[in-house]
């Protein structure tokens, strides 16, 4: 749907990520999916059709060729009416792009804020503050109408703001926007899905050798899945390693990655990830997600304590220890628990959805 046809304002959505890593235009994609049911929607995707903008689903009439001339729109926007403005959900670091681009955007959303707009930060999680580059981001956050964090940890220093699922919990089975699962059969899937980061510390053997007796235990095969382009090489390594099956990178589609992704994590009955938005999307495709890798981080443990799936992180315990404990009727246990807890978290997202989508005037 394009403004021209409708003669009605568009909504301006900045939307850039890491054009090799498929969580990162999944966990967007929401934002256009919601704004796009409201009306036309104007995009910077920082990579126009690349296999990123492919994953944020967008077409080339959404999507803007450069920062520039998606600035420029915004600009006349705000000069004739009330547009709304979205910042960027994800990970949130300060960084040149992000500093100077919203001071150049600065007089507009000024303009816009008094004219009546609505200026939307949601689902966003900050890494860090970094002392004097803050301030256009304090005032951006101060601005929003709608200002939700998807960690506890970025509420708290930003000193504002409510939490939310992250977006990528808003997504069903398939990448769509089927219902959350409500019932999941452990005993139909025959893989145990691993997903590691390429640029940590490769996994030790003694945890290699954790996993390889958790599938005899369990009789389950393994399969290496690859959603970050990054973590190819090494997954290549380690599927070789375990004798399993390998998902490796393709040709940098990422909706096409991700079907790939989703298809190997409906077949398996747990993953193990320390790559956040890994076990995001296992979790919605019904595996439980499991972050006991020796390379996990607070982030993992941080998002999904937000709806209460405590499981995940490993805690101050031994991550082999944890997987050697694992049997039939824990992970039967595990995987009721957490089909729960996803079904919950999207409830939540769509409740966000409802509410950002009715504010809009339609």
């Amino acid at each position: 749907m394009s403004a021209a046809a409708t003669g009605q304002t568009p909504t301006f959505l900045w939307l850039t990520g890491h054009v090799r890593n498929v969580g990162d235009s999944m966990l967007r994609r929401p934002l256009a999916d919601l704004y796009r049911g409201v009306g036309p929607i104007r995009v910077w995707s920082g990579a126009p059709g690349s296999g990123y903008a492919a994953g944020l689903r967008i077409s080339d009439g959404e999507s803007a060729s450069s920062f520039q001339a998606w600035a420029w729109e915004f600009t006349r926007a705000a000069l004739r009416g009330r547009p709304t403005f979205v910042f960027n959900a994800g990970e949130f670091g300060v960084t040149k792009a992000y500093f100077f681009g919203l001071l150049a955007l600065a007089p507009a959303l000024i303009l816009a804020r008094t004219k009546g707009s609505r200026i939307v930060w949601v689902g966003a999680g900050v890494k860090n503050r970094r002392r004097y580059f803050m301030w256009p981001f304090d005032m951006l956050a101060k601005a929003a109408g709608d200002l939700r964090w998807r960690d506890v940890t970025s509420a708290r220093l930003m000193g504002r703001g409510r939490t939310m699922p992250d977006w990528g919990f808003g997504i069903g089975p398939g990448g769509e926007m089927a219902p959350a699962l409500a019932v999941v059969a452990p005993a139909s899937r025959d893989k145990i899905a691993v997903s590691l980061r390429g640029d940590r510390r490769e996994p030790s053997e003694e945890w290699l050798d954790a996993v390889e007796r958790l599938a005899h235990r369990l009789d389950r095969e393994i399969v290496c899945v690859v959603q970050v382009e990054d973590d190819n090489a090494l997954m290549e390594r380690v599927a070789n390693r375990l004798g399993a099956e390998f998902i490796g990178w393709g040709d940098g589609d990422h909706w096409v990655q991700e079907q790939r992704v989703r298809k190997a994590y409906s077949r398996s009955v747990l993953t193990l990830s320390d790559r956040l938005h890994g076990l995001v999307i296992a979790a919605t495709e019904g595996a439980v997600p499991l972050g006991w890798c020796e390379a996990t981080t607070a982030k993992v443990t941080n998002h999904f304590e937000v709806i209460g799936a405590d499981h995940v992180g490993p805690g101050n315990s031994s991550v082999v220890d944890l997987i050697d404990a694992l049997d039939d009727a824990r992970v039967n246990e595990l995987s009721a628990d957490s089909t729960a807890r996803i079904a919950d978290a999207r409830a939540r997202v769509d409740a966000v959805r409802e509410e950002l989508g009715a504010a809009e005037p339609r």
